[in-house]
């Protein structure tokens, strides 16, 4: 799906779906969990909606941690969608739909914010599940790793 940054940012205001639960950190990473996450933006975006979908993950100690799965035209977390102004993408040129993984948590780097493509507009076209879980899988154990690494360090 192609839209101008106009466009997604009217339909982020009546056609975004959106999920979240709260797991534990060793919840959040098994397969079924993750794939709950999935199969909701998958559905969405084949229904011809934007999905957004959020594991607030509790960890042993600190805050918690946000793991979401966000669509969106480049690498800016949903809620910030304002920021996608003329110096980022042109208002009147039509860009592919992405899906990323964005985690954010206080520990988890300087900015507090980590964002990665999980598929391009192509790649959703084909994608499934079953493709999708293994790299989605990797990145979040990565990211809760770097988490308590970070929070260990702090002591």
């Amino acid at each position: 799906m192609k839209l101008t940054k106009d466009q997604y940012l009217s339909q982020l205001e009546d056609h975004l779906q959106s999920k979240s639960e709260e797991l534990t950190g060793a919840t959040v990473q098994q397969p079924a969990a993750l794939k709950r996450g999935l199969t909701f933006v998958l559905d969405q975006l084949a229904s011809g909606y934007l999905a957004q979908y959020e594991w607030v993950v509790r960890l042993r100690k600190g805050t918690p941690v946000s793991v979401r799965l966000e669509v969106n035209l480049i690498n800016v977390p949903v809620k910030d969608a304002a920021r996608l102004d003329g110096k980022l993408l042109a208002a009147d040129e039509a860009s592919g739909l992405n899906l990323y993984m964005v985690a954010e948590g206080e520990e988890l780097n300087k900015s507090g914010l980590r964002i990665d493509q999980l598929a391009t507009e192509a790649q959703l076209a084909t994608a499934d599940v079953a493709s999708l879980l293994p790299p989605l899988q990797e990145w979040v154990a990565q990211q809760l790793a770097q988490t308590m690494e970070n929070r260990q360090a702090e002591k």
